[in-house]
């Protein structure tokens, strides 16, 4: 038995008062982590002997003290998770609170970045629409330069004649007034005239004078037909879209390149098929088979030889550009169509030839393969689709 020091005084009062009339009684204290928390009190009958109530306190006693543990541990576990969920719902909260500041500061920034790229693609929509304009106007003027050069020839063979045309009429008029005022004088008149007729070469006259009239009306035929192939190159007077043919345009482009064609000592070697009209613009058309000649033509420096080939596979108008160049490395070939890319010295092109072929082509549903082997050429095969079937030379 406990001590009555150890027991609280409601417990002394009642063992007092005879209120636990028990002939045997066990009161044992019960600590948690060193502290009193309570007391286990057992009261028999005097019929139940000292060692049964020691076994049934101890039971009693064992069962109540691992209850308790387990209620401890219990709210203990309990505390500690609801800890743990106010701590990480307060962490939730203050994630949330973060991510809607980030949320708000990234709409923010995207909103912004979203106006920035629509500006830099204007800029960069203008700044692509002036080197197209640029690489258009530098073919033009390539071809302008051919073409005066093509033109200066006749040009200067007219003039040249119509100077010596010129000397001849007189000639021929100051033998006209001798006859007119020596016509009197009969007994003269043979030797002087045959001395004048010699003098002023009018045998040579009669004879040249022809020849003369016919290289001047050649030569203005030759500016005629040079100025008709710019003309139908450039389509200048033709509405945008119209029914053309595949065939005539390829002439055309080769027609305005001659002086090109001659200053490099190439030949062109034509195979043409039958080929259904196709519907577009021929001044687009024209340009993508420029620039694709052009390059054909500065494949190497000499003995070069372009062959196209046209023919109509299905629906489609397939025409093939190849020369016997020094053909394009592995390296680039998958690089020769991006804007600016190019393989000549600085100041002899901008790298938009073949990027603005490729763009006309895409324009009409087609596109453009490159085969190229070094030292043995290239060859260009452009597809473009076609929407009418009747055939066309």
């Amino acid at each position: 038995m406990p001590d009555n020091s150890e027991l609280p005084p409601s417990v002394i009062k009642n063992l007092s008062d005879g209120k636990y009339g028990g002939a045997a009684w066990r009161l044992s204290p019960i600590y948690h982590e060193g502290e009193l928390i309570g007391f286990l009190f057992i009261s028999a009958s005097d019929r139940i002997n000292e060692e049964i109530l020691s076994g049934i306190a101890g039971i009693a006693f064992a069962g109540l003290n691992a209850i308790i543990k387990n209620i401890v541990k219990r709210v203990f576990t309990t505390e500690l998770h609801t800890t743990v969920v106010q701590r990480s719902y307060e962490e939730l909260l203050e994630i949330n609170r973060n991510l809607a500041a980030s949320e708000k500061n990234y709409k923010e920034l995207s909103e912004t970045l979203e106006q920035k790229v629509l500006e830099r693609t204007e800029e960069l929509k203008r700044a692509y629409t002036r080197l197209l304009q640029q690489e258009k106007m530098a073919s033009i003027g390539q071809l302008a330069a051919g073409v005066a050069h093509e033109i200066n020839n006749p040009i200067g063979f007219i003039y040249s004649n119509l100077n010596t045309l010129k000397k001849y009429i007189g000639n021929l008029n100051e033998i006209i007034r001798f006859y007119k005022v020596k016509g009197q004088e009969l007994e003269v008149i043979g030797k002087d005239a045959e001395e004048l007729y010699k003098k002023l070469k009018i045998e040579f006259i009669m004879s040249d004078i022809n020849d003369l009239i016919k290289q001047s009306t050649d030569g203005a035929e030759r500016i005629k037909n040079i100025v008709a192939n710019l003309k139908g190159f450039s389509h200048i007077d033709e509405a945008a879209d119209r029914e053309i043919s595949i065939n005539t345009e390829m002439d055309n482009t080769i027609s305005v390149l001659s002086h090109e064609i001659k200053a490099r000592s190439a030949e062109i070697v034509k195979h043409y098929g039958k080929i259904a009209g196709f519907f577009g613009n021929p001044g687009l058309i024209c340009q993508a088979f420029l620039n694709i000649l052009l390059n054909a033509l500065h494949s190497k420096d000499d003995n070069i030889i372009v062959t196209i080939k046209t023919e109509q596979h299905g629906n489609n108008a397939v025409i093939s550009i190849a020369d016997n160049g020094k053909g394009i490395p592995p390296d680039i070939q998958s690089r020769i169509f991006e804007p600016f890319f190019t393989t000549k010295d600085v100041g002899k092109g901008m790298g938009m030839g073949l990027t603005v072929a490729y763009d006309i082509i895409s324009q009409y549903g087609g596109n453009i393969e490159v085969k190229s082997e070094m030292e043995r050429g290239s060859t260009f095969v452009i597809t473009l689709p076609l929407k009418r079937t009747g055939l066309m030379e």
